[in-house]
């Protein structure tokens, strides 16, 4: 009886090449009328859409104005660059007007902004 071995060779795992990828991070959203914003049919999904577009952190939401807060980090520093309200994001996500707003707050001016709406 002959027994034959074989050689095995040692699995060598192959390295894609390109750009590693970005951890995901998660985006803070602080917003006391969850309940509201989920009847009018706001998805929270488009938040993490925004955030990873325009490099956002957390969000916060005021109800009067029916608009979020857009905050990026820059010196270790929360720093406040932006405005978008419900309807707007609606827009940009392909949806419809979702509430009709009466309170509007301040717009940033159009070479200050961040977020770039087809219609600024």
């Amino acid at each position: 009886m002959t027994e034959v071995m074989e050689a095995v060779e040692p699995k060598v795992e192959v390295k894609k090449k390109g750009r590693p990828k970005k951890e995901a991070r998660s985006v803070e959203v602080i917003c006391g009328e969850r309940e509201y914003l989920l009847d009018k049919g706001f998805k929270f999904e488009w938040l993490d859409l925004l955030s990873t577009q325009y490099g956002f952190h957390k969000f916060e939401y005021l109800h009067k104005f029916r608009s979020f807060r857009c905050y990026r980090q820059e010196n270790h520093k929360e720093k406040h660059v932006d405005w978008i309200d419900i309807n707007n994001l609606s827009l940009l996500n392909d949806g419809r007007r979702l509430d009709q707003i009466l309170l509007k707050h301040q717009d940033v001016s159009p070479k200050q902004a961040v977020i770039q709406y087809a219609w600024r």
